[in-house]
């Protein structure tokens, strides 16, 4: 082909338009290649492996991102009708946006992953609160994703955002009680009041041991092998006693017992004590958990002694006490010490019994 006619062939628009946008492709090729072997030589000295998944993630849409820039330039140079032009111009940034918002879901997914796998830095962000997190960083991604394709097409976006704030106050008091318990449910899972298999003592009265904590509510199974399923609204504001909490799972017991006055208080002693070692379930292998008695008070009809005494489980509580209970009067009625009750003595005067 003479030199004229290749002269007067790249001079013609349309040649130059299309040699612009297929020269895209290389070009994106070539940043593809250039960019990620810089980008993979920096997250190359890291020890985590979540920034290669994430540069990994990017090369498609940079790749992409080249080449509809190429589309947008020949555009421009082709300088097309003002209706045509404006259709081409939405439909690359349509296209661009639709691209970097998938990638921003995915790259979510792994930041949200990263941050829940360093632990001891972001208490709130934990693998059980996973879910929680990637649902409103997607949210917020979409919202975001909405105004810019509302502004790729040329829409005024104020009165779609006047309207997406009334349907937002809408929803809001149409789910206020989901909502709560799903903000409740994010604050227990990053605060960690109460974990899996912990056994809690309700401000209400009941008792069990957590069986699941979910983004709405807690389930509990208490000794009666009833599950009790509470919203975790209820749970961030009850007063809640963790008897799983401390150390270990070991909790103390007070039995209070009553005798009468005049009891050898040393005899005593021993005596609770003994019932006390030899009852099943108490701790007696731990020196600082050993059974103690408390000489709590001289009461109107008798003093008042506490035997204080640990066991191994929260769920012991009730078959202890009840072993306690019946060892302890055994043991007081064969040693024939009086529990007394209360009694009260009339004393009539002199007046009331010659009107009698």
């Amino acid at each position: 082909m003479p030199s004229n006619s290749i002269q007067t062939w790249l001079t013609d628009p349309i040649v130059q338009t299309l040699l612009i946008a297929a020269s895209g492709y290389p070009l994106g090729r070539l940043v593809d290649a250039l960019g990620y072997r810089a980008v993979k030589r920096i997250v190359s000295h890291t020890k985590t492996q979540y920034d290669d998944k994430i540069a990994e993630l990017l090369r498609k849409p940079l790749r992409w991102s080249v080449m509809l820039a190429a589309a947008w330039v020949a555009m421009d140079h082709a300088d097309p009708l003002p209706s045509l032009g404006f259709i081409i111009r939405g439909s690359i940034a349509s296209a661009a946006l639709f691209i970097w918002t998938k990638a921003a879901f995915q790259a979510s997914i792994i930041v949200i992953e990263w941050l829940a796998s360093i632990e001891g830095r972001f208490s709130a962000v934990t693998h059980r609160t996973i879910p929680a997190w990637t649902m409103a960083a997607h949210l917020l991604i979409l919202a975001i994703a909405a105004y810019f394709f509302f502004l790729c097409w040329e829409f005024d976006v104020t009165g779609w955002l006047a309207s997406a704030g009334i349907i937002g106050v809408a929803v809001g008091f149409g789910a206020k009680d989901t909502m709560a318990n799903l903000f409740a449910g994010v604050g227990i899972l990053a605060d960690r009041p109460y974990r899996l298999g912990d056994f809690l003592l309700l401000d209400s009265g009941e008792r069990g041991r957590v069986t699941d904590i979910g983004l709405r509510s807690t389930r509990l199974m208490t000794q009666d092998e009833l599950e009790i399923i509470i919203p975790n609204a209820t749970m961030a504001t009850a007063k809640i006693i963790n008897e799983s909490g401390g150390p270990r799972e070991s909790e103390r017991l007070r039995i209070p017992v009553r005798v009468a006055y005049g009891t050898d208080i040393d005899a005593l002693r021993a005596l609770m004590t003994a019932v006390a070692t030899q009852t099943e379930g108490v701790l007696v292998d731990d020196p600082n958990r050993q059974p103690a008695v408390h000489f709590k008070a001289m009461g109107d009809h008798g003093l008042d002694f506490e035997l204080l005494c640990f066991i191994g489980r929260p769920e012991l509580l009730y078959s202890v006490t009840d072993r306690l209970n019946t060892g302890l009067y055994r043991a007081l009625d064969a040693a024939k010490i009086e529990i007394p009750y209360p009694q009260q003595t009339v004393h009539l005067s002199s007046s009331t019994q010659s009107e009698q």
